[in-house]
């Protein structure tokens, strides 16, 4: 890789594919390519961090199956109040 430079060699049906994905985007094939791969990157980033921390949270800490529950009773008693 010279100069920032990256060369890849595709089969033609990938080609094919990515030309048309290109096409249909309004960019060239490097463009389209350049453009995936970044977002691609990103995500993998971003899939590296944990996303939360216990910091990140306010409050006690409840139950899934409990606030389910207070959800579920809270729920049924609206239902039954509206007659």
């Amino acid at each position: 890789m010279a100069d920032g430079a990256l060369k890849l060699t595709l089969n033609d049906p990938l080609a094919s594919r990515l030309t048309k994905r290109a096409d249909a985007a309004g960019l060239s094939p490097e463009a389209f390519v350049s453009e995936v791969l970044a977002r691609l990157l990103d995500e993998a980033d971003r899939m590296d961090r944990p996303p939360t921390r216990p910091e990140d949270y306010e409050g006690p800490y409840v139950e899934l199956e409990d606030a389910l529950g207070q959800f579920s009773a809270e729920l049924d008693r609206r239902l039954a109040s509206r007659g």
